[in-house]
């Protein structure tokens, strides 16, 4: 092996050690960033260590100092809280005055108690029961006494949107939909508080409830009424048109004065009949123009005359008489008006009687 072969062998193990001590830097270097590149012989670029500085900052403000800030609060600084929760529902104000089909089949409340337990729901959230509560409570000893922690207390100062706000922070309200039962939570700074707190707001939400189905009663009541005496006066002058009628044109029942009418019409054709025969049988003995046959023929002139009146009585028309088809449909009009009008009125009745015994 000549002199350049053997320079060549030893430089070819030199770069294959340091190749080597390098792979063993980087194997048993550290995982962080800036370790490697200087490892490798590189630096970390600028947003590199903007994100780096940003990630520490962003993990202490947002993971290590709230647990720290809630660990001290809660541990040494925060006041009891003591809930007390009731459960209630609240009784439809129309039970008797129809069903509900839909809630029958699906097995759920009816429209009606879904409507009042909105009505309670709504209530107890609003400002309105704090105004109610507020004359026999006060809530700033209540929720802001001195017993209280300055974060958990009501301000002194506080306004009534603040008020407000603490107030459904303390309490909340929800509903279950297949039973329509109420749930309601309170919390306050002493058991007793709590406990006396949710009874007060049960018997504010029952009074609301109790004052809005007396004005639904006040108001079915008074609809029921009205819709009683507007059948009642539309009965009575459905009846005296009919009777109206009836004394005008002289017929009691369009039946009754067409049976008359057709009776008198056979009776005066066979008086006619009987007084043609005999006129024919004289005029062949006797001259037409004899006392006699001018007698017999006004008489059947008389009875022709007769049988026409009543044949136009009963289907003609003649001038501004009214025939017995013309009256019989004026009257069945008013007659189904009067029908129509007894129908009203016995359900007006119907609905005024279930409402009475219903409200009692």
């Amino acid at each position: 092996m000549s002199d350049s072969d053997g320079l060549g062998v030893k430089n070819g193990r030199a770069i294959a050690a340091r190749l080597s001590v390098a792979a063993r830097k980087l194997r048993f270097s550290t995982s962080k960033r800036s370790d490697l590149y200087a490892a490798v012989g590189l630096r970390p670029r600028l947003m590199d260590r903007v994100f780096k500085a940003a990630f520490i900052i962003a993990t202490i403000f947002l993971l290590i100092m709230p647990i720290i800030i809630s660990t001290l609060y809660f541990g040494f600084i925060a006041s009891d809280q003591f809930e007390s929760e009731t459960r209630f529902t609240v009784r439809p104000s129309s039970p008797a005055l129809g069903t509900d089909q839909v809630g029958n089949v699906a097995g759920m409340p009816g429209v009606e108690l879904f409507q009042d337990t909105q009505i309670v729901m709504n209530f107890i959230s609003s400002r309105e029961i704090i105004d109610v509560l507020k004359k026999r409570l006060d809530f700033h000893t209540l929720l802001g006494g001195p017993h209280v922690d300055w974060v958990a207390r009501l301000p002194s100062d506080a306004t009534e949107e603040d008020l407000l706000r603490h107030w459904n922070r303390m309490v909340s309200v929800s509903v279950t939909p297949s039973s329509g039962i109420i749930t309601l939570k309170v919390r306050a700074f002493s058991p007793e508080d709590a406990q006396s707190l949710a009874k007060d707001i049960v018997k504010a939400a029952e009074t609301v409830v109790n004052n809005v189905n007396d004005r639904i009663w006040r108001d079915v009541t008074a609809t029921a009424q009205h819709n009683l005496d507007h059948a009642s006066v539309e009965l009575q002058a459905a009846r005296e048109k009919l009777a109206q009628a009836q004394n005008n044109n002289g017929v009691l029942t369009v039946e009754g004065s067409s049976d008359v009418i057709t009776n008198l019409i056979s009776s005066v054709e066979g008086d006619l009949l009987k007084l043609q025969q005999r006129y024919q049988t004289q005029s062949s003995m006797v001259s037409k123009t004899a006392p006699q046959m001018r007698v017999l023929q006004r008489e059947i002139d008389s009875k022709q005359s007769q049988l026409d009146d009543l044949k136009q009585r009963l289907a003609g028309q003649q001038g501004e008489t009214k025939n017995l088809a013309s009256i019989s449909q004026d009257l069945s009009q008013l007659q189904l008006a009067q029908s129509l009008a007894q129908q009203q009125f016995a359900a007006a009745v119907k609905s005024f009687e279930q409402i009475q015994f219903v409200s009692k």
